[in-house]
C-alpha cells in the first residue's frame, strides 16, 4: 500500500509535467512556463529519493530538501512578482524573499547543518508561499474586469493547490512528534507520511488543472 502511494504521488508530479509541457505555449502568458523545469526537477527528485529511502539509502536527502526549500520560495515568488495586477506588492514580494533567504543561510551557518532537517525554516517556508497565494487573492479578487478574471484564472488554481497545501502540511508537520509518538494510522498508513502524500497529490492536480486552463486565450 505504501508503494501504491508513492506511485500515486509521483504520478501526479509526472502528469503535472507532462500537463505543462503539453500547454508550454500557452504558460508564459500566464507566467508560469518556470514551472515547467522546476516540475521536472522535482519530478527527478522525488523519484530517485524515494526510491533510496526504500532502500533505507535516504539518510541524506536532507540537504536536498534543505535546498529546494529556499528554490520553491523563489520559484513561486517569481511568478507573482511579474503578474501586472500586483505591482502593488512586488517591493513587498521582493523584501520577504531576501529575507528569507537571509535568515535561511544564518540558519545553516550558525544553528543547524544543511545536511540536517529541521522543522523551523519549513514551517517558515510554508507560512511565506501561504502569505504569497493570500497576496494573490487579495488582488485577483479586486479585479474589476471579468474578462481579467477568466484570463488569469489559472493562477487562481494554482494559488488554490499551494494556499491549502502548506497550511495543512505544516500543521501536520507541527505535530509530527505527537502523531509518530502515537503511532496513528488510517488504513494501514502512518498520518504523518499519509497527509504530506495526500495533500501533494491534491496540489499537483491543482497545477494541471491550471496547465490545462491555459490553453484559452481569455
Amino acid at each position: 500500500m505504501k508503494f501504491g502511494l508513492f506511485l500515486l504521488y509521483i504520478a501526479s508530479i509526472l502528469f503535472s509535467v507532462l500537463m505543462a509541457f503539453i500547454y508550454r505555449k500557452h504558460l508564459e502568458s500566464r507566467k508560469l512556463l518556470i514551472l515547467l523545469p522546476f516540475l521536472f526537477l522535482v519530478f527527478i527528485q522525488e523519484t530517485v529519493l524515494g526510491i533510496l529511502i526504500m532502500y533505507n539509502e535516504g539518510s541524506r536527502n536532507s540537504i536536498v530538501y534543505n535546498i529546494y526549500q529556499p528554490v520553491t520560495v523563489v520559484v513561486f515568488a517569481f511568478i507573482y512578482y511579474r503578474l501586472p495586477f500586483m505591482s502593488s506588492v512586488k517591493k513587498l514580494i521582493v523584501s520577504i524573499v531576501i529575507l528569507y533567504l537571509l535568515i535561511d543561510l544564518a540558519n545553516h551557518i550558525f544553528f543547524q547543518s544543511i545536511l540536517n532537517t529541521g522543522t523551523y525554516m519549513t514551517l517558515v517556508r510554508g507560512f511565506i508561499i501561504t502569505f504569497l497565494g493570500l497576496l494573490f487573492l487579495a488582488r485577483y479578487f479586486h479585479l474589476d474586469n471579468l474578462s481579467d478574471e477568466k484570463y488569469w484564472r489559472p493562477l487562481l488554481w494554482f494559488t488554490i493547490g499551494i494556499a491549502i497545501f502548506y497550511p495543512v502540511v505544516s500543521i501536520s508537520i507541527s505535530f509530527r512528534k505527537y502523531l509518530a509518538d502515537g503511532d496513528y494510522t488510517f488504513y494501514g498508513f502512518k498520518l504523518y507520511h499519509l497527509i504530506p502524500r495526500v495533500m501533494s497529490i491534491f496540489m499537483y492536480s491543482c497545477f494541471s488543472y491550471a496547465f490545462y486552463l491555459c490553453r484559452k486565450k481569455s
